[in-house]
């Protein structure tokens, strides 16, 4: 279980990139036509926890709009920062850099950690490439060390130690950390337990649930329990809805488009829209 799930986080950081890369490729050629209001971002505010999550906030438009239009949006938004120059300069090198994580590619020899080891190795390789010490540390010292962590942590699996021995070769590797970021992993830890709890029967499930996180807790996990059922269902049948607009040979893409953005809009609310276009694009991958 620990290691499906470990190798699941870290190739979902390869496969992000890659569609990142393939969208870039399809909206450049695009950028003469004209594209339909962004939606996903109404009612928000631009993401500025760090220079990466601002980043990735505009990045999150591209689909809906061309990338030569995704630019002119950030140009606009760091026109208002005092540093704003250079920081438009650092998401052009972030746009490049996101792009080559689609250039990968491992030998096909290579297979379980050995293969996630040279992801990581080719990422750092690509960050150098294109970025300073500094910004390599600003942008991504949290995700590369989630990374690094993640590695270790099959190592040790790997091992074939007792569980005790394990949890205690974990925990020394945590009690290297800073406080802030070993926080981070012990709740991520919690993450792990309540998962496989959630695949017991309902009233184990129950039970155990509150025995982790406590009444008031469980409550809530039960509460968006069952609003991600409600979502999951609403998703399938827009799903089936969106099918039958893009099925329409006869309308324009800027038509399909615009009656998808409000169907979207019928469906689910403006926090939801950056989530279901998220959806969209993993589904019709899978088929």
């Amino acid at each position: 279980m620990r290691i499906s799930f470990t190798t699941y986080k870290i190739l979902l950081l390869l496969v992000v990139g890659i569609i990142f890369a393939v969208l870039v490729l399809v909206y450049s050629d695009d950028e003469g036509e004209e594209q339909a209001q962004v939606q996903s971002h109404l009612g928000t505010e631009v993401d500025i926890s760090s220079d990466r999550d601002t980043f990735e906030y505009f990045l999150s438009t591209l689909g809906e709009q061309n990338l030569a239009q995704l630019n002119e949006s950030y140009a606009e938004f760091s026109a208002t920062l005092s540093f704003g120059e250079r920081q438009k300069v650092l998401f052009e090198k972030y746009q490049a850099y996101r792009q080559s994580l689609a250039l990968i590619t491992p030998p096909q020899s290579l297979s379980g950690i050995d293969y996630l080891q040279y992801i990581h190795l080719q990422s750092l390789l690509m960050q150098s490439e294109h970025f300073s010490e500094e910004e390599q540390k600003r942008l991504f010292y949290e995700q590369n060390l989630t990374r690094e962590l993640a590695i270790k942590r099959l190592e040790i699996a790997l091992l074939g130690l007792d569980e005790d021995s394990y949890q205690a070769q974990w925990q020394a590797e945590l009690d290297q950390l800073t406080p802030d970021m070993k926080e981070s992993y012990e709740n991520a830890a919690l993450v792990g337990q309540l998962n496989r709890v959630f695949s017991l029967d309902d009233t184990t499930k129950s039970e155990q649930i509150r025995n982790l996180v406590g009444e008031e807790a469980a409550i809530r996990l039960e509460a968006l329990e069952a609003e991600e059922a409600a979502f999951k269902q609403t998703f399938e049948q827009y799903l089936v809805e969106r099918g039958d607009i893009l099925q329409q040979s006869s309308a324009s893409r800027y038509e399909q488009d615009q009656a998808l953005a409000a169907l979207r809009q019928t469906h689910f609310s403006p926090e939801d829209i950056r989530r279901v276009e998220a959806l969209e694009i993993i589904n019709d991958q899978d088929n």
